[in-house]
């Protein structure tokens, strides 16, 4: 038996989490407009990486950042008013790795895809992610136990909630 098997065989009894229903008066009918600061800041605080499907280096962009900071805010409130991206955003490249030194190098199941995506996409995956994240935080509709892909929040954040709750639940006995 595979270790998900095993998971969800030792799972099969606990109850669904009944995940509670918030109303909300506001709605994410529109994305706010980017503007040339904001992809200036954006841009000024990425790393210098650059990927193989980029068309010029991240050095570069940063260095020509004045010029190009209007088209790239023009291209993103584009892709917000059409709900499309453009399909070079849509590529990555992909490279196995090694999930932990020592592994045989042999065996396909050692390795983990690591998709490495042009420097315009992950700063569009930014903005989107900036937008949806003050949306659900502005209607609280962001569980509070969540950890994941937030800001001050981290594993250790969960691990000190999960000791938190064994010392609560060990003084109860």
């Amino acid at each position: 038996m595979g270790k998900v098997d095993a998971v969800r065989t030792s799972t099969a009894a606990t109850p669904s989490y009944d995940v509670p229903f918030k109303a909300t008066t506001s709605r994410l009918g529109s994305w706010t407009a980017v503007t040339v600061d904001e992809v200036e800041k954006l841009v000024a605080s990425a790393l210098n990486k650059t990927c193989q499907l980029d068309p010029a280096p991240t050095w570069l962009v940063k260095e020509m950042l004045g010029l190009l900071a209007p088209f790239v805010a023009l291209l993103f409130n584009k892709s917000f008013d059409t709900g499309c991206s453009p399909a070079e955003f849509k590529q990555a490249v992909v490279c196995p790795l090694l999930k932990k030194s020592g592994l045989d190098t042999a065996e396909m199941k050692n390795y983990r895809p690591v998709s490495n995506l042009s420097f315009l996409t992950k700063l569009l995956g930014k903005v989107v992610q900036d937008r949806l994240q003050a949306f659900l935080d502005s209607n609280d509709l962001m569980p509070h136990t969540q950890s994941a892909y937030r800001k001050f929040h981290s594993t250790e954040t969960t691990v000190s909630k999960v000791y938190n709750d064994l010392l609560l639940a060990a003084d109860e006995g």
